[in-house]
């Protein structure tokens, strides 16, 4: 899949995903950002959401009083995310790997497995870029799969019914340190849309060596953005930029 679809992302991220992932609410998103505030109020400097889709964190971010803005790159969950009032004006639509930022972010959010689009050299890249936007005493929060619950977890088949009526098929595979999933998504009387998702699973230690390199060091790992000790099988990753970088 990776071969052959490496911009799998620009076929995915159209108005149809948004109907596939409807259980991801804004409820969900105020839990999690409820589980982040008490660490992000101890930093500092504005919070930025990269990647931030339809902006259900962004929303509940800013409804919370943080200093909270967002970039996204498909045009079809931007236009959705700048429905909310809240986050009218705090957008722009930009690439992950190219942000129109300059530095001292407080906090770089990157939620809901927006991190290990790309080959390894390009995520490797990624992380560099979005470790510069910090500031000094900033954090970059990678929020990802757990490999391991992963791989405990991967349902191969599945198919269900949303509340608007949607029929939802999925497929998934592990290919080598990929999990990758193909999505057949179609409306009552429709045509069905059809696109492939791909994303490179890291451990800690992986994430450790890449970090390192793009002179960000590992502060904390959680396990689900609820909180330190929160058991959602999620790999959370708070990056710290090395002193003297």
């Amino acid at each position: 899949m990776t071969a052959a679809c490496p911009d799998w992302w620009n076929h995915a991220f159209r108005s149809a995903y948004l109907e596939v992932y409807h259980h991801r609410d804004d409820a969900q998103a105020a839990a999690e950002v409820a589980g982040l505030l008490p660490r992000l109020r101890q930093l500092p400097g504005p919070v930025i959401d990269a990647g931030c889709g339809a902006a259900r964190h962004l929303h509940a971010l800013r409804a919370a009083g943080i200093p909270a803005f967002g970039f996204e790159l498909s045009a079809d969950l931007i236009a959705v995310a700048q429905q909310r009032p809240a986050c009218r004006g705090n957008l722009v639509r930009a690439d992950l790997r190219a942000p129109p930022f300059t530095g001292d972010w407080g906090v770089v959010l990157c939620l809901f497995t927006v991190f290990g689009y790309y080959d390894d050299a390009g995520n490797q890249a990624c992380l560099a870029v979005l470790g510069k936007m910090l500031a000094a005493d900033g954090r970059l929060v990678l929020d990802l799969p757990d490999p391991a619950e992963v791989q405990r977890t991967l349902c191969p088949r599945s198919k269900r019914t949303t509340p608007r009526g949607w029929i939802i098929e999925e497929t998934r595979r592990l290919v080598g340190q990929r999990v990758e999933k193909k999505v057949v998504a179609t409306p009552p009387g429709g045509q069905s849309h059809t696109w492939q998702e791909c994303v490179r699973l890291y451990d800690a230690e992986e994430l450790a060596r890449m970090a390192a390199l793009a002179g960000l060091r590992i502060d904390a790992i959680w396990n689900g953005l609820r909180g330190p000790q929160s058991p959602e099988g999620r790999l959370v990753a708070w990056l710290a930029p090395v002193a003297g970088r």
